[in-house]
């Protein structure tokens, strides 16, 4: 084997599959929250003519704090909300009409009207009213502390779905103040050290990223790290998951040395404490492959850590076949992005048959092969954009082609907004980046009427000149 050849860990499937797609699901996230920072995150919009195209791996919203949630959660809700009539207008009226119900019959201070008032506020969220759901929220919050005191744990989860109710509207400023309040009380409950914090510090990173405050954004992920490798031995699933996932974040920032020193290191300790062709070597090989890839090098290393991380699948046994399908998956998107000639697809009708085999595959095909997934991303110039949050936004919705290979065709701006003025930017990066192949039965095959649309923080000079410029036409 290569240079990364150090070790492998010894684990079973499921752990190891665990491993993997936290890497995968973080690495979406923070790409995400990234480049929505300085004003580039592409967003599928169209897939084909109406069909919703779906990238390779979403971010899952962080889970509501798991200690709290067994705690506050009304057996009835789930049934409340599933039972609402499906008009949302109406299914708001009856659910005020519900917590009108329970405070009268167990009065205005009760947990049962917190509980009513968290049913009420989903359902608003529902219909589009975030000042009434925040509302609704707050009064959960206020009888909960009414009956506990400021720092009832039973706070947590209202005070998280408050602050995520204010990142959608883009109030930064005080979702970090309803999340931050939420990891105080959650750390005053359960102990400076518990995992529950995570998803608050994952929120917290995500909004520090909005007020483009990269610095205290990468401390709330180290924290999170942190956290774990306190909790556990630096060898177990959950450390190297955790050290995956701080890893997969400082790609996102473009620190990819960095990155790779953490494989390295996960590296080392999976050959000194599991000896060496271990299974659990095979996330982080694959990571350094796609680190290179990520940076656009077409470094050696990083194709000879797939090959070796694709050998160690192989060489056990009967192989799982998710691992086998994302290893053959990863040396394919190498292959589409750096190739000289065009790719004829081996790797990727291997993976696409070894899919055929889980129960999950043909979901897993067609979230892996359909829809625009990049493997090499050519940077959109910054020219004309902002970071501060507070600066105008506007974006832009691009049309394409794709042939077999990933190369994309016939880009057309349909709508942007301020327009033209990242029209040539945008569509000199579609043509310069490359995609996974689209594939049907197996095969690769071309597809039409693509889109991603990319949004944007201007900056007011740029807005400004662009404006004059129009009105002097």
């Amino acid at each position: 084997m290569a240079f990364f050849s150090a070790a492998k860990l010894r684990v079973c499937r499921n752990g190891l599959r665990q491993v993997a797609v936290v890497l995968a699901g973080c690495c979406a996230l923070t790409a995400g929250a990234h480049a929505q920072a300085v004003g580039a995150e592409p967003t599928p919009v169209a897939g084909r003519l109406g069909q919703v195209s779906t990238p390779a791996a979403q971010a899952s919203e962080p889970a509501a704090d798991a200690a709290t949630t067994a705690d506050t959660a009304n057996p009835d809700s789930t049934q409340k909300l599933q039972q609402a009539p499906e008009d949302p207008k109406q299914a708001v009226l009856a659910a005020q009409t519900h917590v009108t119900e329970v405070e009268q019959q167990f009065g205005k201070r009760s947990r049962q009207s917190a509980e009513a008032y968290l049913d009420l506020a989903e359902l608003q969220k529902r219909a589009g009213d975030q000042d009434g759901a925040e509302k609704s929220y707050l009064a959960a919050i206020d009888v909960y502390r009414s009956l506990e005191g400021p720092f009832t744990p039973l706070a947590i989860q209202p005070l998280t779905a408050l602050g995520d109710s204010y990142e959608e509207r883009k109030d930064f400023m005080n979702a970090l103040s309803a999340y931050t309040e939420a990891r105080t009380i959650n750390r005053r409950t359960y102990g400076l050290l518990n995992e529950d914090q995570i998803p608050l510090l994952d929120r917290l990173t995500q909004t520090m990223i909005e007020l483009n405050k990269p610095a205290e954004a990468d401390q709330h992920q180290l924290e999170a790290l942190r956290i774990v490798e306190r909790s556990y031995p630096l060898e177990s699933d959950e450390a190297l998951a955790a050290l995956y996932k701080y890893a997969a974040w400082l790609r996102d920032q473009g620190r990819y040395p960095e990155e790779r020193d953490l494989y390295m290191r996960a590296l080392k300790t999976i050959h000194d404490h599991y000896g060496k062709d271990d299974l659990h070597e095979v996330p982080a090989l694959s990571a350094v492959g796609n680190s290179f890839r990520s940076q656009r090098i077409p470094e050696p290393m990083g194709i000879g850590a797939l090959h070796d991380a694709l050998q160690l699948v192989i060489s056990h046994g009967a192989p799982d076949k998710l691992q086998l399908a994302e290893v053959l998956r990863d040396i394919g998107d190498w292959d589409t992005a750096f190739s000289r000639v065009d790719y004829d697809g081996t790797e990727y009708r291997r993976a696409w048959a070894a899919l055929g085999d889980l129960p999950d595959g043909d979901k897993l095909r067609k979230q892996w092969f359909t829809g625009p997934i990049y493997v090499l991303r050519e940077p959109v110039s910054l020219l004309g954009l902002s970071q501060e949050p507070t600066s105008p936004s506007g974006h832009v919705i691009v049309r394409f082609d794709l042939d077999r290979f990933g190369h994309a065709v016939n880009p057309t701006i349909v709508e942007s907004e301020p327009a033209g003025l990242k029209d040539e930017a945008v569509l000199r990066h579609i043509r310069h980046s490359r995609f996974r192949p689209q594939m049907v039965d197996g095969e690769l095959v071309a597809r039409d009427s693509l889109a991603l649309q990319f949004n944007y923080r201007y900056s007011r000079d740029a807005v400004k000149e662009k404006g004059d410029k129009g009105s002097k036409q």
